[in-house]
Formats: C-alpha cells, structure tokens, sequence
C-alpha cells in the first residue's frame, strides 16, 4: 500500500495528523488504545459535550475489558460513542478521536492479543 492520504483511503484507514503505528503481527492492541484514549481525553478542550464526556466514556470502557476482557456489549458501546463523537463533535480531535480504535474493532482485530473475540 502506497503510504499516502489516497492510499489509505482505499483501504478504509487515514492519516490522520500522520502518525503511523507499525506493530508486530500478534501484538496486544488494548494497551495502544488505552493510551491513546488517555491522550485524547486529556488534550480535549471539553468545550463540546460529545468530546468531553466521550473521551472519558471511551477510556473507562477500554479500561473495564482489560480487568476482564472486552464484550459484545463494550464493542457495541464504543461504535456508538464512536458514531457520535464524528457526528456531534465541534472539531477535528473529538471527529477522529476514534479513529484507531474503529479500526481495531472493524477488522476484527478486538482488543485483546492475538485477535481473539
């Protein structure tokens, strides 16, 4: 894939601000999203409520499947959440605030090591 705004857009990911995260077949994914939802959550501005509240809702969800591992409630959860901080958000980081971790969860990749869902 040729690493460029249309070469990720033909296979449903982006750029974003143009971090690439390359990681090795197999690795845990959780400990990436949960990091990534901490910065999010902290560089909010909280001036609209579906960043605020949704970046805080986002980590706590990611937080309770790693004590017990994610389910089918979390995952529908976090595509809601998701679908309404892209809608609803004022700007850019509440709309792509999510981003990497609906691309976890629409290859199936889950949250846990190895894939297993």
């Amino acid at each position: 894939m040729p690493l460029s705004f249309e070469g990720t857009r033909a296979i449903g990911a982006t750029l974003g601000s143009g971090v690439v995260m390359v990681l090795r077949e197999g690795t845990e994914l959780l400990p990436y999203l949960r990091r990534m939802a901490a910065f999010f959550r902290d560089e909010s501005c909280g001036q609209c409520v579906p960043c605020r509240v949704g970046t805080v809702r986002v980590e706590e969800l990611l937080a309770r499947a790693a004590l017990r591992g994610p389910t089918a409630d979390d995952r529908a959860l976090l595509s809601d959440l998701s679908q309404v901080m892209r809608d609803a958000s004022i700007c850019g980081l509440g709309q792509t605030a999510t981003s990497a971790l609906d691309s976890a969860v629409k290859r199936r990749l889950a949250l846990v090591d190895g894939g297993a869902s």
